[in-house]
């Protein structure tokens, strides 16, 4: 069947890339049918459990739906689409949509949609049995039948500010569980953070099932990350206050690291020069990953991409806006 990735668009490039990143690390075998800013769609036999744990994972995809088909915005070629692929599930239906086309009237298009697959359904909003998804852009419609939803509020909900331990320097809970995935990281293999700061970047990764291990020079990040971790009950971590030229002294191989480097406006360098300490995590950071293994690693400028080169493959690299004076880079690199 093919399976429908209703992205986000919070980014050009990384929601799509998560979501793949996400099908790799749950073992899904499956081949890329189209991908453009809006959707991600893939042909794949995955079981609808798996495609359920998938979406528990992800962060900037809405839904995922199979497939029944896409098309242009003719109300004449949506009829005879619908008419080509039929719903032989029986059950109530309730139609859905999400218009992202700056004109296309939605209307017009969910009405047609009714007009052929409510014929023989009743329609029900409140409880059906099945809901059909249609993703209408300024070119294509795309039509399916919703397998799972991403429950985005729960990372509203571990914002910092509702977390035990506060600091403003936090990533969002939405792009740290985006970078956990990057990491290609499984259910029990283990991911390092050896600039945990606050503890949000454990905090998802450990919510996915991985085994974590933070490290931080400070005592209270220490602290503050230990409190968080209790707080969302998690118990498969393991904390260390340690300068990053100590970590391979208490870390022996991890599968991924995921980590954002201080950059010494907001976050304490301790007085070292960026450059050295940038120079000092990649070197580190080579001698405790894994062969193969992808690290997730937030840095302050492109130029610092070229000291990761000097000890990994740089893979990809991603622009996040912070401010207006502040953009960072999250680059992808392999060792």
């Amino acid at each position: 069947m093919n399976l429908l990735f209703e992205l986000s668009k919070e980014h050009n490039a990384l929601p799509r890339d998560e979501a793949i990143s996400c099908l790799k690390a749950e073992e899904v075998f499956y081949n890329k049918v189209a991908s453009n800013e809006d959707v991600l769609v893939i042909k794949s036999d995955a079981a609808h459990d798996k495609i359920k744990r998938i979406a528990e994972r992800l962060s900037f995809t809405f839904f995922i739906d199979e497939l029944l088909f896409s098309c242009s915005t003719s109300l004449k070629e949506i009829n005879k689409c619908a008419e080509d692929n039929a719903i032989y599930s029986k059950g109530s239906i309730a139609i859905n949509y999400k218009n992202r086309s700056t004109y296309t009237d939605s209307q017009p298009i969910v009405k047609t949609l009714a007009e052929v697959y409510t014929k023989d359904k009743p329609v029900d909003f409140n409880n059906p049995d099945l809901e059909m998804r249609v993703l209408i852009t300024d070119t294509n419609v795309y039509v399916g039948l919703k397998i799972a939803e991403v429950q985005r509020n729960k990372f509203e909900k571990r914002k910092v500010q509702y977390r035990p331990f506060f600091s403003p320097i936090s990533l969002h809970p939405k792009l740290a569980r985006a970078l956990v995935n990057l990491s290609c990281i499984k259910r029990n293999e283990t991911l390092l953070d050896p600039f945990c700061g606050t503890g949000g970047i454990l905090l998802e990764a450990g919510l996915i099932g991985a085994r974590v291990i933070g490290s931080d020079i400070e005592e209270k990040m220490i602290e503050g990350s230990k409190k968080t971790l209790d707080f969302y009950n998690l118990k498969n971590y393991k904390l260390i206050c340690s300068d990053i030229g100590k970590i391979n002294n208490y870390v022996n191989s991890v599968d991924a690291v995921v980590t954002d480097l201080p950059y010494g406006k907001s976050t304490t360098t301790k007085g070292e020069n960026i450059k050295s300490l940038h120079t000092r995590a990649f070197q580190n950071i080579s001698q405790v990953l894994k062969k193969n293994g992808l690290a997730i690693i937030g840095l302050l400028g492109k130029d610092m991409l070229t000291i990761g080169e000097k000890y990994f493959s740089l893979l990809n690299n991603y622009e996040h806006k912070v401010h207006r004076s502040l953009t960072r880079y999250f680059a992808v690199f392999q060792r």
